[in-house]
């Protein structure tokens, strides 16, 4: 039996206390509690959406768009090693380079894309297509002009692609700043080799 007061009015002092609470966020107030749970929901709703999207907070439209430009220069290089064959050795030996120097910036640009978990599709990447160029490379064909054309080509397509790397470079990541300018500083060197820069 508790010993109790005469007036019972100091009672409570003489109760054993309650053992404190020891369960999942002790001695914090309901609201707090409930807006830490609000924060937290928020949160993962926002990681799975980014996971489903199949986007990340990279700025990828930009590459994206260098990306289509390289494609589009990559494909009318294609076309005048397979169907519209070069003449002059030196175009040629221009055209190789292009090849082989884009396949390889466009290959980097795309991992890095894939590991920030951006996909991109045919469709996205043949966007900058333009079958007028065919046209007017198989007319300078005919004419025997398509070295020239070919290097006229270059030359305005490189400039282009090298200021669509640069616009990406600005609003991208180190990473993807790096493989940017890797990319930016070996279009410059095409665009200032001889072949180009006698044009």
């Amino acid at each position: 039996m508790q010993p109790t007061s005469p007036d019972g009015q100091f009672d409570f002092m003489l109760k054993n206390n309650p053992p404190p609470n020891s369960g999942f966020l002790p001695n914090i107030p309901k609201i707090v509690k409930i807006v830490a749970i609000a924060i937290i929901g928020v949160m993962l709703i926002a990681i799975i959406a980014s996971v489903f999207t199949g986007r990340s907070n990279v700025a990828s439209q930009p590459i994206i768009n260098s990306l289509s430009d390289g494609q589009e220069i990559l494909r009318v290089t294609t076309l005048t090693d397979s169907q519209l064959p070069l003449q002059d050795p030196t175009v040629q030996a221009l055209a190789a380079t292009v090849s082989s120097t884009l396949t390889s910036d466009q290959s980097s640009l795309n991992d890095y894309l894939a590991k920030n978990g951006v996909k991109i599709s045919k469709l996205e990447l043949s966007a900058k297509t333009n079958k007028t160029t065919d046209a007017q490379l198989q007319s300078a064909s005919q004419n025997n002009n398509l070295d020239s054309a070919y290097q006229n080509y270059l030359k305005d397509s490189l400039a282009k692609y090298a200021l669509s790397l640069k616009t990406a470079y600005k609003v991208s990541g180190p990473k993807g700043q790096e493989l940017l300018k890797k990319a930016f500083d070996s279009t410059t060197v095409i665009l200032t080799s001889p072949p180009l820069k006698t044009q």
